[in-house]
């Protein structure tokens, strides 16, 4: 029987503490959660107390993303709408919900969430794997092979074709949940090879995919191209927002000086104003026994207020980054974006990656250009040359947008030649790349931009 022994381990941990907490977990929130953060703790601390607020919002101060100013309602119309909206499901949330009814493992369940705060507002995964990872958090240690392993598991929630990077994928997804038939089989390979090839002649498609398809009569072709006719293009179609009515207020406002150079100002109106009620707590200073709760009380009154501070600090130092480093977009647009991942601005600002992460996450910029969120401005380089230098997504599908509007329209532009005409201006991406982008955009392929 082997004696049992026993050995002393030296293991350096970090923890937060409670304030730092408190901190990150404020700074993670959007505005409107904020606010409402703010009134639960003006209800439970009787030493906080609103502070001034200004006189005037700066411009540009609210922006609606649905409801203008003309066909207002209000009244008992308002209440029963509101009441309809709040029963729809919110696609996100309906896919996070689905996660535990499949049968992962915590880390995997993790995977699949990130994966789901990636997609689009169309169902889409339009970001790379790598790219997914380049804008997590170093400290999250994802890896390439787990991460693809989790968007398999995701592509097998509903609806079918979520977490596909195209509409040909998604509609190829949507297909492997019929059952096995040739029609089936037909109709995938019209997706994956002469999807774009389609017109709205029934008649011309079937004598077309005929003399591509020999092997398939007429009747197995005309069933292949109804079951592609009733798929969905867009696996979040049907389901609504997270906030159906978004009333966006930005945090940070960017005007050009007189100077002509680009500077930051805090739109105070967007802000909560908290500050400690001196008058209560100057009297209970002057209490000789003064209960241990009044003491907690303070100290977390201040606690609360340091962590709006530091919030706002964070933002708009964060937004200085942005300006600093996007200047080109903030004159030419979006075709100006360069590459620029949240790891850079970390060591910039000298935070943690993760500080940077929570500090985007539905932050706000107002600009000649319009409303933007933080997080549109950090974007993978496509392309790179020696130096390390490319050029970002958005830039991309700026110029790629910019080759379609002038193209002759008599005779539009392939995703082929559109690829040879972007390696040409310096940008080196594949068709399925151009495919992909275009789809990203809104624009049909060439055979449907024919006039």
């Amino acid at each position: 029987m082997s004696g049992q022994s026993f050995h002393l381990k030296l293991k350096q941990t970090q923890q937060l503490n409670q304030t730092m907490q408190q901190s990150l977990r404020v700074l993670q929130m959007s505005g409107i959660e904020l606010e409402r953060e703010v009134d639960d703790w003006l209800q439970d601390n009787p030493l906080l107390e609103r502070g001034e607020t200004p006189e005037a919002p700066l411009e540009q101060n609210t922006v609606s993303a649905t409801v203008g100013s003309r066909n207002k309602i209000s009244g008992d119309e308002a209440e029963d709408i509101w009441a309809t909206i709040a029963e729809e499901e919110d696609f996100i949330g309906y896919l996070h919900k689905q996660v535990c009814e499949h049968p992962l493992t915590q880390i995997e369940a993790a995977r699949v969430h990130i994966l789901i705060d990636f997609l689009d507002e169309q169902g889409y995964l339009t970001d790379s794997i790598p790219e997914v990872i380049d804008h997590c958090p170093l400290e999250w240690m994802l890896d390439e092979d787990e991460m693809r392993e989790a968007l398999d598991h995701l592509q097998t929630f509903d609806p079918p074709g979520v977490g596909a990077a195209s509409l040909t994928e998604s509609l190829l997804l949507q297909l492997q949940r019929l059952p096995a038939s040739p029609a089936r089989q037909c109709a995938a390979k019209i997706v994956h090879m002469h999807l774009d090839d389609l017109s709205k002649s029934v008649q011309q498609n079937i004598a077309k995919l005929k003399k591509h398809f020999p092997d398939y009569n007429t009747a197995v072709i005309q069933s292949a191209l109804d079951m592609v006719a009733q798929l969905n293009p867009f696996p979040a179609y049907g389901f609504a927002s997270a906030e159906p009515t978004s009333y966006i207020q930005p945090d940070v406002i960017i005007k050009e000086d007189k100077d002509g150079k680009w500077v930051v100002q805090s739109n105070e109106a967007a802000w909560p104003r908290i500050q400690i009620n001196r008058e209560l707590t100057d009297a209970l200073k002057e209490e000789s026994g003064v209960d241990s709760v009044w003491r907690e009380k303070i100290q977390e009154a201040r606690q609360k207020v340091d962590s709006l501070e530091l919030r706002k600090s964070t933002v708009l130092r964060l937004a200085e980054y942005i300006v600093e480093k996007q200047e080109d977009f903030f004159v030419f647009g979006e075709i100006g974006l360069t590459p620029m991942l949240l790891k850079d601005a970390a060591q910039e600002l000298d935070v943690a990656e993760s500080t940077v992460s929570r500090a985007v996450n539905q932050k706000y910029l107002s600009c000649p250009r319009g409303l933007f969120a933080l997080r549109y401005f950090f974007t993978h380089a496509v392309s790179a040359d020696e130096s390390g230098e490319g050029v970002s997504q958005g830039a991309v599908k700026a110029m790629l947008a910019q080759l379609i509007a002038g193209e002759n329209k008599k005779k539009p532009y392939s995703d082929e030649a559109i690829s040879s005409l972007l390696r040409q201006q310096g940008v080196d991406i594949a068709r399925r790349t151009v495919a992909k982008y275009r789809e990203a955009l809104g624009i049909p392929p060439a055979s449907h931009r024919k006039g």
